[in-house]
């Protein structure tokens, strides 16, 4: 068999390489593909051959194809080892590549090792037909949580493979959520005293991260927060250093604020420059053109302001318009700039905090150079609807922000859109950032990701970026996947989907794991757990507290159904027990993963359960055992889970002091 392509880039070559992987482990290497690189199509390829290419070099319709640098199309005729896989990017054929895999029975489970469940087939005699235009064409994860190069490196792989086609990486380096993992913050044994994790380590592995995005040729999105005072010689580390690293005659260009101009917060992440001052926004232009010329392969550049609210400038001359009004003149000089060096780089901008409200005054020149990004939260439990605001529109307060209704919120971002041209537009979640540790069974969250990722359409939206854990693969990765496999297909059959996605996970008693799973996720009470203490969505201005259940906390059902997920632990441990030794790599550890996720249920469900029954000094006690020993078996676990948000999580519930980046 030949695997034949007449593309010569690294994402061509992964992509023939992965096939030829593929196959070969499907037919226990009794085929043996060959890669073959063309100059030009054979009118009549031989038998025996797939051609790996673009929709344009074998003619195939493209009549539903606008955009072909964000839009992701799959279309696949594969019969007995004879035919094609084509798309309308490099990415698409990737994609159609591992569809094949998965028509023909490959599962891909999570990211990393034994992270597949590869069947056998017969190949030489398996046909696979399928077209599809993705219906959403941003659809991504953003790093967040605690993180190292390798589970990032693991997720830009995994990726592709259930049906997502970019990844952000935020900040120049995302120092504090790499700190996280590489200074062990949270875990009581490996945590060491005035551990720091060195800036230009860091470094390193963004740029070797940035290789592997584009070698898999997913949308490569970059910086977001953080990039302002890079041109002033100070790289944000999330320490206190940075307000002495600033240098007094640099003050000059931030925000005055209550009469002085200063970094605010004690951070450059929360401290914003003086708009109005053209030398201010020279200096933050000319940062974003000297990036772009390091890094032409940047695709989508996202340029956000400081992460704070209450600290716009107050100067005479920034007071003459809104935030909103500001924010498009940075915009419409970085894109000037931008066309003066020649870059196709995209500028995504977001709506957060007063630039939710839309300009009054300034318009965006050239509209079909951005994306709009808009991060609205606070409708895990009945989902995004379509609503009208017929409220009244209130008057801007510098400095007083007042976080608006999602409603409100909804209607400012079509107001956006409708004057900048209607250019397509993201959501930026957070569902699966701590909300998720609200539903052990992940059955909830599953639901509630396919029931909103099939209505972003409705709200006007063409896509989603989930800032996220990297690590969220216990009990199962269920739930991303779902978000995935939604977004790529929103007419997607969720009970067929899960069912064929457990039992790959789980092998022949996926059902009993899929009962289980839903008990656990009925029994915890994930509605009432979410009203209690801290939000999945913490940062300030993103959320309502409407229309969420009474609180789990001196809640007597809640007492009366978590008192009962003992004795589901204990009849479903000889499930466990008898899957753990499973042949399958894949599936055995599925099962390990699980039995882990067992106990640290058992010491959730003493958690809620006291502080159900109104005991919060009982239920701090059992939490503390509870990070002693996931202390203890994050080596195990890892890949899999994320200890610092896992706390932060618990700790939020129960009014904990939360843990300490430097200490």
């Amino acid at each position: 068999m030949r695997i034949l392509t007449c593309l010569k880039s690294e994402t061509a070559k992964y992509t023939v390489n992965e096939l030829i992987k593929y196959i070969r482990l499907m037919t226990d290497c009794e085929v043996l593909p060959e890669a073959c690189f063309a100059d030009a199509i054979p009118s009549a390829p031989d038998d025996d051959t797939i051609f790996l290419g673009l929709l344009s070099n074998l003619h195939l319709d493209e009549s539903d194809l606008d955009d072909p640098f964000i839009e992701d199309i799959i279309d696949l005729d594969v019969n007995c080892g004879n035919g094609y896989i084509c798309g309308s990017n490099e990415r698409s054929i990737l994609m159609g590549v591992y569809k094949y895999c998965s028509l023909a029975g490959c599962r891909f489970i999570r990211p990393g090792e034994n992270g597949e469940y590869i069947p056998r087939c017969d190949i030489m005699n398996f046909t696979a037909k399928y077209r599809k235009k993705a219906d959403y064409p941003f659809r991504g994860e953003c790093s967040e949580g605690a993180i190292s190069y390798e589970h990032m490196r693991d997720t830009v792989y995994w990726l592709p493979k259930i049906g997502m086609n970019m990844y952000m990486i935020e900040g120049l380096v995302p120092y504090t959520y790499m700190h996280k993992w590489y200074g062990h913050v949270g875990n009581r044994f490996l945590r060491e005293k005035g551990q720091i994790t060195e800036y230009s380590m860091l470094e390193e592995y963004i740029d070797k991260l940035e290789l592997d995005i584009v070698k898999t040729g997913i949308q490569l999105h970059t910086i977001g927060h953080g990039w302002m005072f890079e041109k002033l010689g100070v790289h944000h580390s999330a320490n206190l250093d940075e307000r002495a690293a600033l240098r007094d005659e640099d003050k000059k260009y931030l925000a005055l604020v209550n009469g002085k101009r200063d970094i605010y917060g004690n951070s450059t992440f929360y401290t914003h420059f003086c708009y109005s001052n053209p030398d201010a926004r020279k200096i933050l232009v000319d940062f974003c053109v000297d990036y772009v010329k390091s890094k032409p392969h940047v695709d989508f550049l996202h340029v956000w302001l400081a992460d704070a609210a209450n600290n716009q400038c107050e100067c005479d001359e920034c007071v003459k318009m809104t935030p909103s009004d500001h924010y498009v003149q940075l915009l419409n000089e970085i894109d000037e700039a931008l066309e003066g060096i020649v870059s196709k780089t995209r500028l995504v901008f977001i709506l957060y905090v007063d630039t939710v409200r839309p300009p009054e005054k300034l318009r965006l020149c050239h509209p079909e150079r951005f994306v709009l990004l808009a991060a609205i939260g606070s409708h895990y439990e009945k989902g995004y609807r379509k609503t009208e605001y017929s409220g009244e529109i209130p008057p801007f307060e510098r400095n007083n922000f007042k976080a608006p209704s999602n409603e409100l919120r909804l209607k400012w971002h079509n107001d956006w859109k409708e004057l900048c041209g209607n250019i397509p537009s993201i959501i930026y979640e957070y569902r699966f950032y701590i909300d998720q540790y609200c539903d052990p069974g992940y059955m909830r969250v599953s639901r509630e990701t396919y029931r909103d990722m099939k209505a972003l359409e409705t709200v006007n939206f063409q896509g989603c970026m989930s800032d996220q854990t990297h690590r969220m693969y216990m009990p199962s990765s269920l739930p991303l996947s779902v978000m995935g496999a939604t977004l790529f297909d929103k007419d997607l059959d969720f009970d067929s989907y899960t069912d064929t996605f457990l039992e790959g996970s789980f092998g022949e008693d996926w059902k009993k794991c899929k009962d289980y799973l839903e008990a656990l996720s009925d029994l915890f009470c994930p509605g009432n757990v979410r009203s209690g203490g801290s939000f999945g969505i913490e940062e300030e201005g993103l959320t309502t507290k409407d229309d969420y259940p009474a609180s789990w906390i001196n809640n007597p059902e809640v007492a009366g159904k978590t008192s009962k997920i003992p004795a589901l632990l204990d009849s479903f441990l000889p499930v466990i027990e008898k899957n753990i030794i499973l042949e399958d790599p894949c599936q055995r550890l599925s099962w390990t993963y699980l039995r882990y996720h067992l106990n640290i249920c058992r010491y959730l469900a003493k958690i809620i359960n006291l502080g159900a029954k109104g005991l919060r000094d009982g239920a701090v006690s059992i939490a503390n055992e509870m990070e002693i020993y996931v202390s203890k078996i994050e080596p195990a676990i890892h890949n899999a889970f994320d200890l610092f948000l896992f706390f932060r999580a618990v700790r939020g519930k129960l009014n904990m002091p939360m843990m300490s980046y430097f200490d």
